[in-house]
């Protein structure tokens, strides 16, 4: 997709904002850029564009140092995160894409400070969240185990409206319950996707469609 088209489709889940005429101090901007990385990060991956201000304009960037971002990014992230960044010019002005992978395992800022992508926006991803689902004899996040024996059909869709509501009465400021369904419960790991089709995870089962049997 022609990178204006992807601008004018505004925000998502993986497309974030940054102007940098606007934050005048690059110390800060380059804190606001590792924690949007550590969102993406912990959620599907996605792309920082800086130069780009919240309604789509273009600003651009000016005296900026490409290796430079990549390294701060680097040392403020743990693990380590590898970017990648591209210069685009566009109406005459350059802006910078950061391309941020999907990471392996959870990702902090070198401040101990944890971040996902939900929908639109960045928010804190607190210890609780993810330290409780670590458990012995099992490598990774358990909550994310794939079901293999379960599908789309499997879903109530009935109990995905009503967490949509419990997250848009306890977060004002969360887009995620805009989202299409099954982009939501991917968001929030409770499906995930594979060369079969659409899995339910561990933590889907809150989700899950429940027979009656009658005898």
């Amino acid at each position: 997709m022609d990178i204006k088209d992807v601008i004018a489709r505004g925000e998502n889940k993986v497309v974030e904002f940054k102007s940098w005429v606007k934050i005048p101090n690059k110390k800060e901007l380059m804190e606001i850029l590792t924690n949007e990385t550590v969102g993406f990060s912990n959620a599907e991956g996605g792309i920082i564009l800086v130069g780009v201000e919240d309604n789509g304009e273009i600003t651009g960037c000016q005296d900026y140092d490409e290796q430079s971002i990549i390294e701060s990014i680097y040392d403020r992230t743990v693990p380590k995160v590898f970017t990648d960044i591209e210069n685009i010019t566009i109406d005459g002005k350059e802006i910078l894409k950061i391309i941020v992978p999907k990471a392996p395992e959870t990702v902090a800022t070198s401040r101990g400070t944890v971040y996902k992508r939900l929908g639109k926006n960045t928010k804190p991803f607190y210890p609780g969240e993810y330290q409780s689902n670590i458990i012995q004899g099992f490598k990774g996040d358990f909550s994310a185990k794939i079901l293999k024996d379960t599908s789309e059909f499997d879903i109530d869709f009935h109990e995905v409206e009503s967490l949509k509501l419990k997250i848009k009465s306890r977060d004002k400021d969360s887009t995620l319950y805009q989202e299409d369904d099954l982009s939501f419960l991917r968001d929030l790991r409770l499906i995930e996707d594979n060369s079969d089709g659409v899995r339910l995870t561990i933590a889907g089962l809150l989700c899950k469609r429940q027979i009656t049997h009658t005898f």
